[in-house]
């Protein structure tokens, strides 16, 4: 007798302690992977690239290599993958990445994704000597089949419909993946899903279980430039059941900035892209009826140099993917500066702020140094510009952080 009392109370004080220890949950979005395969000539890549939003897609295989070697030293409960796998939606991009997240499904860590904008199109390309051309790409059938060990194999329930699908991580903590991206009409939630997910969301009232939804698109629009493409169709149909059945946070990702918003009772937390720098990734870590969240910039570099790479750009490469953040955006600015009629000092200026500006936003933060009394330079010198319209939808008020956020799960 005495022996069954100390094994259950040794079951109970292991029950407490992984309680307390709380379910942490990785997020990452907007992987953006391009396999080389499809690079038969690399400076026509590199030309488009430049001219792009900032991605390093052509050192999106290490970096998606880094963040599984990441994820294996932290073992969080479960990796949310929250769509944009992939570039262009080809198979040998899909395939690479399959391979490269294999480990994580080996050491027992559940790989959740869904598809986003870019990973189902029917039609993908690759980049010969002559310029793009395009070659077959996956559609939702091909998804389903080679992601059926990344979520939907294990999922409690999945959506027939589309590649939604509720997981249950812990008997306490479900994540509810909607997709919108491998049904018509493309972008929204369909009434069939609706349905679906209310009854999942009625399960998960009964069990006791709070539910943390993963969508690609945003259900909140986070910016006034950002809505049409961006926002789900029919979002207020899903944050009213949100709303009706107490999910109260929202993960999702495609605008590629690190952005919070809320709505009601419900914040979302849109993570930034993984292929632009600072390569943030989220760390959610659920405990006592609360969900804290931390944007983590992923270090390539220190993986890079365990690997023995000798490439300087991956060996130094927070420095690199900024340089290059900033050469594919707002360096773009410098050549339309030619027609403003201002002194060079001025036209510096410009150009300084808003290469410090668009890197805050991107990265998540509005930092206490910069001095928004710039933006008038643009406003005077440049007033129909996209960035000047652009910098004016941000808080001018001083430091924001939108890397970190506590969000209450129960009321």
């Amino acid at each position: 007798m005495k022996k069954i009392l100390f094994c259950m109370l040794v079951v109970m004080l292991m029950i407490c302690c992984a309680q307390a220890d709380g379910v942490r949950l990785v997020e990452a979005s907007d992987l953006h992977i391009l396999s080389r395969k499809l690079v038969e000539d690399e400076e026509v890549l590199m030309r488009i690239l430049r001219t792009a939003d900032g991605k390093v897609t052509h050192y999106t295989p290490e970096i998606c290599r880094a963040f599984v070697d990441q994820m294996l030293e932290e073992k969080p409960d479960a990796v949310l993958l929250s769509g944009d796998l992939t570039l262009n939606g080809s198979f040998e991009s899909h395939n690479e990445l399959i391979e490269i997240l294999k480990p994580l499904k080996d050491a027992g860590i559940p790989v959740l994704v869904i598809p986003g904008n870019h990973d189902e199109t029917g039609i993908a390309y690759r980049f010969p000597a002559g310029g793009p051309a395009p070659v077959i790409g996956m559609d939702e059938v091909d998804f389903k089949a080679a992601y059926a060990d990344f979520g939907y194999n294990g999922a409690r329930s999945r959506d027939e419909n589309t590649f939604s699908y509720m997981y249950e991580v812990t008997p306490d903590v479900w994540v509810l993946a909607v997709d919108v991206n491998s049904a018509t009409p493309w972008g929204s939630v369909q009434p069939e899903t609706l349905a679906w997910i209310e009854g999942q969301l009625q399960e998960a009232r009964q069990a006791g279980a709070q539910v943390i939804g993963m969508t690609h698109q945003n259900l909140m629009v986070h910016f006034s430039m950002f809505t049409f493409g961006y926002q789900l169709n029919n979002a207020r149909q899903l944050q009213e059941l949100y709303d009706r059945y107490g999910v109260r946070l929202n993960l999702s990702g495609h605008m590629h900035l690190q952005h919070i918003a809320q709505n009601g009772g419900v914040t979302e937390i849109d993570t930034s892209a993984l292929a632009v720098w600072p390569q943030h990734y989220g760390v959610i870590t659920v405990e006592d009826g609360a969900a804290s969240y931390q944007a983590v910039p992923l270090d390539v570099a220190a993986w890079a140099a365990r690997e023995g790479m000798t490439d300087p750009n991956l060996l130094d490469f927070s420095r690199y993917a900024a340089q290059f953040f900033d050469d594919t955006t707002t360096g773009k600015q410098t050549d339309r500066m030619a027609s403003v009629e201002a002194d060079e000092a001025v036209k510096a200026r410009m150009l300084d702020f808003v290469r410090i500006f668009n890197r805050s936003q991107f990265a998540g933060y509005l930092v206490e140094n910069i001095d928004m009394d710039e933006l008038a330079l643009w406003e005077e010198h440049m007033p129909s510009a996209f960035f000047t319209y652009y910098m004016s939808m941000f808080p001018k008020d001083g430091a924001v952080d939108f890397r970190k956020a506590t969000v209450q799960l129960k009321k």
